[in-house]
């Protein structure tokens, strides 16, 4: 298992939990380039607020058993 196959996991896992957040949100929070690239986003998007990329992370849950402790 690699760092990279993580960020996917995370990715599909936000992507299918939660309908109110942008993929746009997550790409940025990943790391990712925008996997879509409408005219108003290259053109009108300058900044994601901090709240919303807030959302993205606590929008990602794992069961207990899958959190490492430390």
């Amino acid at each position: 298992m690699t760092f990279h196959s993580f960020r996917h996991t995370v990715s599909t896992k936000l992507r299918n939990q939660e309908a109110h957040i942008r993929e746009l949100w997550i790409d940025t929070v990943l790391g990712h380039e925008a996997s879509h690239k409408s005219q108003g986003t290259m053109n009108y998007t300058c900044g994601i607020e901090v709240a919303n990329l807030q959302q993205v992370i606590e929008a990602l849950h794992y069961p207990e058993e899958c959190i490492i402790p430390f």
